[in-house]
């Protein structure tokens, strides 16, 4: 969803989403999700592989991480689903619809491309029965960093929520992003989402990027994702302090949800890791 300065959309965004449901695969016990090994290709396998020996051996560990904290938020939400919808904005290839005992109404949002092998994908699995049956809505989007494409996409999500209480999950989006399209998502956000909503968000803090391995995977997005002049985003960490209209429930970094995962996996040197802080808000009164 990110840009080049000519103009075309970035390939790495889309090969990346196949990356990162390796890493989820690997360690299902921990990321919680029994489904991903169904989407893993032999190439996507391989530049996993490369990912880890390039960037850093703990990022399938941190990513499985953060999908663990992200589903069991939107499992505690979707008990009572009358009357409320998940949207995942930049879904990928996750099955987070699928991974619910209670049906939701679910809204995906992504690129044209990731939409489009996806919902090819999930007839087969559905239809052999690899996976069950949910109702999603697919809404493609070429480019949230580009303000015209944004209000489309949120004219149709508020059409779609309408007075309905939403989870909204942003998750390994902010990275590709601008500070400045950031910041008008979570306006757009704040708009459409009612009282008693939850948003959903990953970042990583400013100072992650001082680290060998925040630049070792600046190098490998420019070079094996193939995104030249590359700049990821990071997000203050106290950034929901000033985010209108949310109050902060929960947060969490790599470091603590590893020891709660399981412990012996735990993350004990914050060098080692890229820690994103996974954060939870909950919508206050329009």
């Amino acid at each position: 969803m990110h840009r080049t300065n000519k103009g075309q959309a970035i390939p790495g965004v889309d090969v990346s989403a196949q990356v990162v449901n390796c890493f989820r695969a690997k360690y299902p016990n921990i990321s919680l999700d029994k489904f991903a090994h169904l989407w893993v290709t032999e190439p996507a396998e391989k530049l996993a592989n490369r990912y880890l020996e390039k960037v850093g051996e703990t990022e399938d560990l941190t990513h499985c991480l953060r999908h663990r904290f992200f589903l069991e938020s939107l499992q505690e939400f979707s008990v009572a689903a009358k009357n409320r919808v998940f949207i995942n904005i930049g879904a990928g290839f996750t099955n987070y619809p699928h991974l619910l005992n209670t049906q939701i109404r679910c809204c995906e949002v992504d690129k044209p491309s990731i939409i489009k092998e996806k919902q090819q994908r999930l007839q087969q699995l559905q239809a052999s029965q690899q996976l069950p049956d949910r109702e999603i809505l697919f809404i493609p989007t070429e480019d949230l960093n580009n303000p015209n494409k944004r209000k489309k996409l949120f004219n149709s999500l508020s059409k779609w929520v309408g007075s309905c209480q939403s989870f909204v999950l942003i998750e390994g989006v902010v990275y590709w992003l601008s500070q400045e399209s950031t910041y008008s998502l979570f306006k757009h956000l704040q708009q459409i989402q009612t009282a008693g909503s939850l948003l959903a968000v990953n970042a990583f803090k400013p100072r992650e990027s001082s680290k060998a391995i925040f630049q070792r995977l600046r190098s490998f997005s420019e070079d094996d994702y193939c995104i030249k002049n590359f700049s990821p985003n990071t997000l203050n960490e106290r950034f929901h302090e000033h985010l209108a209209g949310y109050e902060l429930i929960k947060c969490a970094n790599y470091i603590n949800l590893s020891k709660q995962a399981n412990e012996a996996m735990a993350l004990d040197d914050q060098e080692s890791a890229l820690e994103e802080d996974c954060y939870l808000l909950r919508k206050l009164m329009r």
